[in-house]
């Protein structure tokens, strides 16, 4: 990004007034001039490089001339800035791939509970709404750019979401076959989610849907523990339509509970 040398006026006739620099592939091959700087007397810090485009393995600095016509020169340091470094490829791999293993550890467990107890559907929205809004967060404070945001999005939707939504639409027992691959170098993750087995080939969703729908027909009745029954059941189908895998328009999942 920059290459600068400190001079100081009080060296007198050791100080630098002209300088060349040169770049080259090698110690061997130091030809290619890239800028000659002329200096004052009052100058302290002098910018010989800026925002070079080209990378060169050997930069070669050559004082030609000092001032008053001195024969021996004396600098006070360089200078040298360059881009910062970055280990997000690296940091980015290992963040996909431990989100899709813990993503999809959740996406097992939660659906054999659902298997033993359907009603644990109802569960289902605060915790997906819970863990959409803690990988927002994290997000929004951790990662670099929109494009790392959306590659971590698309881990969890393929770790978690995908494999929640094939189960509790599945009448039976369902065994996933490998997610698609976030990240260069994944392994597939061999877990399984396993849907609800139901005799009469009613997935727990259908099940779910129609226990709403008999309640709607049902006469009001006062509020009791049954009450939060259909807000619940609203919620959560509100998210699994709202919420897109991989759609560029998706709503906001946090929406869906407001």
């Amino acid at each position: 990004r920059e290459l600068s040398v400190l001079v100081a006026g009080e060296d007198s006739s050791y100080m630098p007034s002209r300088v060349v620099v040169l770049g080259g592939d090698s110690p061997a091959t130091v030809r290619t001039e890239l800028n000659a700087v002329s200096i004052l007397p009052s100058d302290s810090r002098v910018v010989l490089l800026e925002n070079v485009s080209r990378f060169w393995p050997v930069v070669q600095i050559r004082v030609k001339r000092c001032q008053q016509g001195g024969i021996d020169t004396r600098v006070r340091g360089i200078e040298v800035l360059g881009p910062k470094p970055t280990l997000w490829p690296l940091f980015k791999e290992r963040l996909c791939r431990r989100t899709l293993l813990s993503c999809a550890a959740r996406a097992h467990a939660w659906s054999q509970e659902i298997r033993r107890d359907r009603g644990q559907l109802l569960q289902l929205f605060g915790r997906l709404n819970r863990a959409l809004r803690h990988e927002q967060d994290f997000a929004d404070r951790f990662l670099p750019d929109d494009e790392a945001a959306r590659a971590l999005g698309r881990t969890f939707w393929e770790g978690l979401v995908t494999p929640l939504v094939q189960s509790i639409t599945s009448p039976g027992t369902l065994r996933l076959g490998e997610p698609p691959v976030p990240c260069p170098g994944q392994r597939p993750v061999a877990l399984r989610a396993l849907g609800p087995a139901d005799p009469a080939g009613v997935s727990a969703l259908g099940w779910l849907l129609s226990e709403y729908l008999e309640r709607l027909e049902l006469p009001r009745r006062a509020p009791g523990p049954g009450a939060a029954f259909g807000p619940r059941v609203r919620r959560l189908t509100q998210l699994l339509v709202h919420v897109e895998p991989g759609g560029p328009e998706a709503e906001e999942p946090g929406a869906a509970g407001e």
